[in-house]
């Protein structure tokens, strides 16, 4: 695992997690379309914690991958 592949989950998971923001501000959204984004969400953030070592079973993954994602967003630059 390198930093940078981590980095890049990271960067997909912010993408994913910004598209979700945007769905559920719109009354519009399709329901299946935020259960759809939704779903990526979640599974990158247990890809991530697996990449860095966390495990599905005892449910460690999901907690790593969401600690790093917050550590990484503080690590990007203001946006504007």
């Amino acid at each position: 695992m390198s930093s940078a592949d981590a980095d890049n989950l990271a960067r997909e998971l912010h993408r994913r997690a910004t598209r979700l923001t945007e769905l559920h501000a719109k009354p519009d959204s399709p329901t299946t379309t935020i259960t759809h984004v939704h779903g990526e969400v979640i599974g990158l953030c247990g890809a991530l914690g697996i990449l860095l070592g966390g495990t599905v079973q005892g449910g460690t993954a999901d907690t790593r991958g969401a600690d790093y994602y917050q550590q990484w967003l503080k690590r990007q630059p203001p946006a504007g």
